[in-house]
């Protein structure tokens, strides 16, 4: 539970965030109803970070078609349809996001709780269709290298010693092998800790994890 104090600040941040973010978006797109919503969630899930922003971008419905006035064939009255929802505005609110065009609302994270987020966290997490938006394939597999390489270093050490460095090209080879055995199943991740639970080819599961003589 938070305090009456850290709920003021939570709101505050919310509003810095969303403001941010509402910053990049076509002020037609606003002015017909699209809302920004950012919010700090919780995740307990295996190797996932604790705190994490939730930016949710709502994009307004398309307006209800006006009915046509059909005449009734001379017997006296007129028939009208009733009205229907239009199932997407003739071109997108914000160029080349989808959900803009068809009402549904474009979602992304921040790996981060709200307070330490900055306008720079925002851009990164938003693509170029946003106004300084900066997420694009290049850079999300830029960020899981650095990730990546960062972590070895936390888990190893970075020193620039022999056997540092043997440790951290080990732990690399293995990760290695591990992709591809990622990439040949379909990009699906085994148990957290575990391995996967059926072959991939023969029948035999190799074990590609290090032996402790590597190691050391």
């Amino acid at each position: 539970m938070f305090s009456a104090n850290e709920n003021i600040m939570l709101r505050q941040h919310k509003r810095r965030v969303v403001e941010w973010v509402e910053s990049t978006i076509p002020d037609d797109a606003l002015e017909l109803g699209t809302t920004v919503m950012a919010m700090q969630v919780s995740c307990r899930e295996p190797g996932c970070v604790p705190l994490e922003t939730a930016i949710t971008i709502v994009f307004p419905r398309p307006p209800r078609t006006v009915p046509t006035i059909i005449p009734d064939g001379g017997r006296g009255g007129t028939t009208s349809p009733p009205p229907s929802s239009s199932s997407s505005f003739p071109r997108p609110l914000v160029p080349g996001v989808e959900e803009s065009r068809i009402g549904g609302s474009f979602k992304t994270r921040i790996l981060m709780p709200l307070s330490d987020v900055t306008l720079e966290d925002v851009l990164d997490a938003l693509p170029p269709s946003f106004k300084g938006g900066r997420r694009t394939m290049e850079s999300l597999c830029l960020k899981a290298r650095d990730m990546t390489f960062a972590r070895i270093g936390q888990l190893v050490g970075n020193d620039d010693t022999i056997d540092r460095g043997d440790m951290r090209r080990v732990v690399a080879e293995y990760l290695r092998d591990c992709l591809d055995e990622y990439i040949a199943r379909g990009c699906k991740a085994p148990e957290w800790g575990g391995q996967y639970a059926t072959p991939l080819d023969d029948g035999k599961m190799e074990d590609t994890m290090p032996s402790k003589a590597e190691v050391d």
